[in-house]
């Protein structure tokens, strides 16, 4: 009689790792989805200072949640006169993955 089978011993640990391993993409933005959150953040502060300044970029993949959620987040927080000056965004929002139009 064996005691030790290394199925019944692997199958316990992949089950417990299968979820850590599906709920990676919870991580990330597909790209269609992080354009959207950008042009809205863009046409948001648009309205609200009077401008009509594009986005500079694309992102052409998957994008961090939390790399984007940083850029809105700088994007909300420039203000208007420097957002009418087309002052450049922050670091955050040229480190996510783009093709940049500059």
């Amino acid at each position: 009689m064996k005691l030790f089978s290394p199925a019944r011993f692997l199958f316990p640990i992949f089950f417990l790792f299968s979820d850590c391993l599906q709920s990676q993409d919870d991580l990330f933005y597909q790209a269609q989805e992080g354009n959207q959150k950008i042009v809205t953040a863009y046409s948001l502060k648009n309205a609200s200072c009077g401008a009509n300044r594009l986005p500079a970029s694309l992102i052409l993949g998957r994008a961090k949640k939390s790399d984007l959620d940083l850029c809105i987040k700088a994007i909300e927080l420039t203000d208007c006169m420097k957002w009418n000056d087309g002052y450049p965004l922050s670091e955050t929002c040229v480190s996510i993955t783009t093709l940049n139009f500059n």
